[in-house]
């Protein structure tokens, strides 16, 4: 729709005649008639539609507490559930491995993502995990380590005095030319206090935690993953490395600079869990794939419309069952604490093997972060099917033994999470990060024009107080608008009032506004 330009008028009869033309075009502005359907699609990108939680799994009593806790906080139930399930690992940790084989058994983590765009509930979400549940469990954690600090303490002064007794004892052999006596034992290490979730932390810290005072593992937790992932190589070549490995338990050495003695973690595993936007996720998914965000499980469902819950529910019983998952306890062995195997029984295994072949067949015709995933799918059903075994057997009522083994439906739930949910989801993230850059700016501009309903797009009030995430420049907001006018949602800026230049206003289709009305 093409707005009148001031010298094509000059031969039309005058002032009159311009003024007509003017008001008659601003009035076409107005007619629904006069503009093309609109492509509604222009919102979605490459983005598939979000693919519903398969909340059941979970098991009725965890199923009513996460929908509990998703009302109150007035948020999807997947911005529940994410935490939940990477902190629940985190407490399991260690203790419980699932195994599929002699030769297959993973640590139960898991690395799990909530993504969306500020305001859609993603921090709220998180509430009852962070602010409730698990500063509950790190103080019962933590409740004997007092009495113990003060017991190393004591115990480090007597090794520095019999240090400084050895030193005496040298200086005066030297003197009466007598071989000098062997050197006491080491002096101690203080003691670190009991962690479970960590946030801003040196990998070196990580890693001194996991080999001396968190040997069951950690949850690290960050509002905003993309500062980490995009930043984490800022003061450590290694640190990317490093956290690739933190996925698969393996043995891990961190050599010091100012230290002879290097760390040594038995298994290194943590959980995750953090929340990103999706504009930073697209900056996160421009690096090379190394693995790393292939580990993590996308929670990015469709925002919700919000409303104030009226009955908060309680957190009481959700960290009874926390509690329960704290006291599972490592074995011990000659070489130190080991991870119960939890085995699969032999249906499950089957199960799990059919997930598997699938999963191989498709990733056949994928390519990238999604033929990652697909190789990851596997792993994350046994990870998955430990972590709700567990989760079941702590909202029993009673003192029952943990489980020893992994029942074929406890797989098929995780199976079904996998196939369902997880591979959806990845499809959605990871096809939405990979759009160019001028189409991401397109549509977000169209989501916000759906969510707001405004009669015009004002470029200088979009820079100016609305500043949508990549729209904060003219150009780009003048880019985006232009897009749509091609797909039918705008039209060309509106003419000012006669002889003043056109303003950077671009009218919003009232056809459009119909549709987003019914």
């Amino acid at each position: 729709m093409k707005t009148p330009d001031m010298n094509d008028t000059l031969h039309d009869g005058g002032d009159d005649a311009v003024r007509d033309r003017f008001d008659n075009q601003r009035r076409r502005y107005h007619r629904s008639g006069d503009w093309p359907e609109p492509d509604m699609a222009v919102q979605r990108l490459q983005r598939r539609e979000a693919p519903t939680l398969p909340i059941e799994i979970f098991g009725e009593r965890w199923s009513r507490c996460i929908e509990g806790f998703a009302e109150a906080s007035a948020c999807p139930v997947d911005y529940v559930a994410a935490p939940l399930l990477a902190a629940a690992s985190s407490v399991i940790g260690h203790a419980r491995w699932p195994r599929a084989s002699e030769t297959w058994a993973e640590p139960p983590h898991l690395w799990c993502a909530s993504v969306g765009d500020s305001g859609d509930g993603k921090s709220p979400g998180t509430d009852m995990i962070y602010r409730h549940v698990m500063p509950e469990i790190e103080r019962r954690m933590a409740i004997d380590f007092p009495d113990q600090l003060r017991e190393a303490q004591a115990a480090i002064e007597i090794a520095k005095a019999k240090h400084e007794n050895w030193k005496s004892e040298v200086r005066d052999a030297i003197k009466a030319a007598k071989a000098p006596p062997q050197p006491p034992p080491p002096v101690p290490e203080e003691p670190m206090g009991p962690r479970l979730v960590l946030s801003d932390i040196t990998i070196e810290k990580v890693a001194m935690l996991l080999a001396h005072a968190a040997p069951k593992g950690v949850l690290m937790h960050r509002d905003e993953l993309a500062g980490w992932l995009l930043g984490m190589t800022a003061y450590n070549d290694g640190a990317r490395a490093f956290w690739i490995e933190a996925y698969g338990g393996r043995p891990y050495r961190v050599d010091r600079v100012k230290h002879p003695n290097p760390i040594i973690v038995p298994r290194l595993a943590t959980g995750w869990h953090g929340g990103i936007q999706p504009e930073r996720l697209a900056e996160v998914m421009r690096e090379a794939d190394d693995g790393l965000l292939s580990r993590f499980t996308w929670f990015w469902p469709e925002p919700i419309q919000f409303r104030i819950g009226d009955n908060p529910p309680t957190v009481e019983w959700a960290v009874s069952c926390f509690d329960r998952l704290r006291m599972l306890d490592m074995t011990t062995s000659a070489n130190g604490p080991q991870p119960l195997m939890v085995p699969l029984t032999a249906s499950a295994v089957g199960r799990l093997e059919r997930l598997g072949k699938l999963m191989q067949d498709e990733k056949e015709f994928t390519a990238g972060l999604m033929r990652s995933a697909m190789g990851k799918a596997r792993g994350l059903a046994l990870r998955l099917s430990l972590v709700l075994e567990h989760l079941y057997w702590s909202a029993e009522d009673g003192y029952s033994a943990p489980p020893d083994v992994i029942e074929e439906s406890t797989l098929l739930a995780a199976a079904r999470f996998v196939s369902e949910y997880a591979m959806p989801m990845a499809e959605r993230t990871y096809g939405d990060a990979a759009c160019p850059e001028p189409e991401r700016h397109t549509a977000t501009l169209a989501r916000w024009i759906a969510k707001e309903h405004p009669s015009e797009v004002n470029v200088r009030e979009m820079q100016r107080k609305v500043r949508l995430p990549g729209l904060k420049i003219a150009d780009n907001i003048h880019a985006a608008c232009k897009a749509l006018v091609e797909t039918g949602w705008l039209g060309e800026p509106a003419p000012g009032s006669y002889q003043q230049k056109p303003r950077a206003v671009y009218p919003v289709s009232p056809r459009l506004l119909e549709n987003l009305s019914q």
